[in-house]
């Protein structure tokens, strides 16, 4: 019986040569956990030393416990991807042996099955890698849409765009210097890619708020002009604006979500929406750059033209029901 030898299929000595040699695509996976979850302890480490100077526990602040949560589970879906990977190389490294042994009439076989175990977990890579640039959404209760968590980051809007026009550089910052048009087309492209993946169905698309989806969203039930309490102190625990911003934007996700679970909507950058007045989009929410009164309030909003951009304007997004087109 003729068998094949070890020279025609050469298996990868361990699991960290058979992702290079077979799923280089890992490398990108591993290098995007490892940047995220370190510049998320570095944030850490900064709030916690905030929250020291002001003297106040960190077991009791919302935003540190945000970033807690987040950093593990980043350590938790890298160890998972991990455990992937080492599967794989063993099942792979099995099959070959199993190879080595059968004669020329199961050869091409062998190959073929081999062949498709490597395309299965290539287009498993793909689809994972891709999973990069969902943002994560909030269900708004009694309503047929969700809303982002978050305002749309520069990391999510270069992986969706391929570029990042921002003033104010940093991966989890939120996206700004962006014109309506752009954040129009992010909505666009992320929902042909998903559907692509087969991960959204046709009936669903993601888009962009009303300006009343939008004040409903910030509001989050609560009646009285201000969304975060009535006084200096809730708004500089809430959101970033002219007084604590420092000029400048932050990581979303900072400070304490609203009752809906939503980060930011006081402050840091104001949010563009899809509703039309006389040729302009109404933009909602304050942002680092405005006084007290324009963020303290839910009912604010002002018009910009479709092509502008400014360097306090970001948005978010929602996924609803698809329109007929």
């Amino acid at each position: 019986m003729a068998t094949l030898g070890v020279s025609a299929f050469a298996a990868p000595e361990n699991h960290e040569e058979f992702a290079r040699q077979y799923m280089p695509e890992s490398q990108a996976v591993f290098e995007r956990f490892r940047k995220d979850c370190a510049e998320s302890k570095r944030l850490q480490v900064s709030l916690a030393e905030d929250l020291r100077v002001m003297n106040r526990a960190a077991a009791d602040d919302a935003g540190y416990c945000a970033l807690s949560e987040k950093i593990a589970a980043l350590e938790k879906r890298e160890a998972e991807w991990a455990v992937t990977i080492k599967d794989a190389f063993f099942r792979h490294k099995a099959g070959l042996i199993t190879a080595e042994k059968l004669g020329d009439a199961d050869l091409a076989l062998a190959k073929r099955n081999i062949a498709w175990e490597s395309g299965v977990l290539k287009n498993l890579i793909k689809n994972f890698v891709a999973g990069f640039g969902v943002p994560e959404l909030v269900e708004i209760p009694g309503c047929n849409y969700a809303f982002g968590k978050y305002e749309i980051t520069q990391e999510q809007f270069r992986f969706i765009m391929g570029k990042n026009p921002s003033y104010f550089r940093g991966n989890n910052r939120p996206v700004e210097s962006v014109t309506w048009e752009e954040a129009a087309e992010f909505c666009l492209r992320l929902t042909e890619r998903e559907r692509a993946l087969g991960r959204l169905p046709k009936d669903r698309e993601y888009r962009l708020p009303s300006l009343e989806e939008w004040e409903h969203a910030c509001r989050a039930g609560v009646t009285t002009e201000s969304p975060v309490g009535d006084t200096a102190g809730d708004l500089l625990r809430f959101g970033w604006y002219s007084e604590n911003s420092e000029r400048k934007t932050h990581p979303v996700g900072q400070k304490p979500p609203n009752a809906f679970g939503l980060y930011d909507m006081c402050g840091n950058v104001s949010e563009w929406t899809r509703t039309l007045f006389d040729d302009r989009l109404a933009c909602h929410g304050g942002d680092w750059s405005d006084c007290v009164s324009n963020v303290y309030t839910a009912a604010m909003w002002y018009k910009r033209s479709p092509e502008e951009r400014f360097n306090y304007l970001g948005f978010r997004v929602v996924l609803a029901e698809a329109e007929e087109e």
